[in-house]
């Protein structure tokens, strides 16, 4: 901690990348987000930022710059950096069951293809009787995927000040393994979808549709599904 600063003061903590190092100006070493922020930044993830594409403005994730207070902390990160802590330390990261907590898909160039399931927030980890996923990552063919979550916002995420019960959709590059700054892409409500146009240089419309937000079983969940180009269906018969 330091008391203060003379010149170029624009900042209230820094820190070193993949490091134990951290240095908080003045007051805001008792902001538990500010504090959050930079040991973020010693867990090796980068800033987040929103969909103006500038370097801070995702308020889904602490790292973005979203709370400065000494009484609100309970936030998390976008689901991008959630990969990230997933698979660090050579594999070895924050979810025991990868395969059900974490969602890899590749959808693949060829239209039809198709992934539906329901994702929990991040704060419901440890009550999820029906093993659906945390995060679903939407493989690009590039190093610059897709990451799509359930921003629920209780617990441990209750302080989040963006797209609070929303699913959001995040990009990041270096296949969301290592220091990369994230966007947020879109924050999508019940009956809402978001499309990208040739994915994957396959020509198709990759679609994600938030079919349902869910607020009355426990854990609330988001039911999401993901199409690349149209559904052939058989032709109705005479």
């Amino acid at each position: 901690v330091v008391e203060g600063c003379y010149t170029d003061c624009g900042w209230a903590g820094y820190a070193y990348v993949n490091s134990w190092f951290s240095i908080f100006q003045g007051q805001y070493y008792k902001m538990a987000g500010v504090q959050l922020h930079e040991f973020g930044h010693n867990l090796n993830l980068a800033h987040s930022g929103g969909k103006d594409g500038k370097v801070y403005t995702d308020h889904s994730c602490l790292m973005g710059n979203p709370l400065y207070g000494d009484d609100a902390g309970a936030m998390c990160f976008n689901p991008a950096k959630g990969f990230q802590l997933s698979y660090s330390n050579d594999g070895d990261g924050w979810y025991d069951n990868k395969d059900s907590d974490v969602r890899v898909w590749n959808s693949g160039k060829t239209g039809g293809a198709q992934w539906s399931g329901s994702i929990i927030g991040v704060a419901d980890y440890g009550n999820n009787p029906d093993s659906n996923h945390v995060i679903l990552k939407l493989e690009s063919g590039g190093p610059r995927d897709l990451f799509v979550g359930f921003n629920r916002a209780k617990g441990i995420n209750k302080d989040n000040v963006e797209a609070s019960n929303e699913v959001t959709v995040i990009e990041a590059g270096r296949d969301g393994l290592g220091y990369s700054q994230s966007f947020l892409k879109a924050n999508l409500k019940e009956g809402e979808s978001y499309t990208i146009s040739n994915w994957q240089g396959s020509g198709e419309e990759l679609v994600i549709v938030v079919k349902e937000i869910n607020t009355i079983k426990n854990p609330f969940h988001a039911d999401v599904t993901v199409t690349l180009g149209r559904i052939d269906t058989d032709s109705p018969t005479a």
